[in-house]
C-alpha cells in the first residue's frame, strides 16, 4: 500500500490555476488538460498514478499555498495499481 495524489476535477476545474503542475517533481506525473472534460465547463488537472511518488508537494501548493484545498494523497493497494 502507498499514497498518490488525486485531484479533485469538479473543484479543480473552477480554478484553473495550472500551479500543482508547476511544483510536481516528477516528469508526466501531474498534467493539466485545458480541453473541458467530465461534465467540467474547463480544464483541470489530472495526475498520472503509475508515476506518482506520493511526495505531496502538490498538496502542499494547492492546500497551503493558495487555499483550494483541490488535490488529496489516497492509498492505493497493489491489487488497485
Amino acid at each position: 500500500m502507498y499514497y498518490v495524489a488525486k485531484v479533485n476535477s469538479e473543484m479543480c476545474s473552477t480554478h484553473k490555476c495550472n500551479m500543482c503542475t508547476l511544483y510536481c517533481p516528477e516528469a508526466n506525473t501531474l498534467m493539466y488538460d485545458k480541453e473541458p472534460k467530465h461534465g467540467n465547463s474547463n480544464g483541470t488537472s489530472w495526475v498520472d498514478e503509475d508515476r506518482c511518488k506520493g511526495c505531496a508537494i502538490c498538496v502542499y501548493v494547492c492546500s497551503d499555498l493558495l487555499d483550494r484545498n483541490c488535490i488529496e494523497m489516497v492509498m492505493v493497494t497493489t491489487e488497485e495499481a
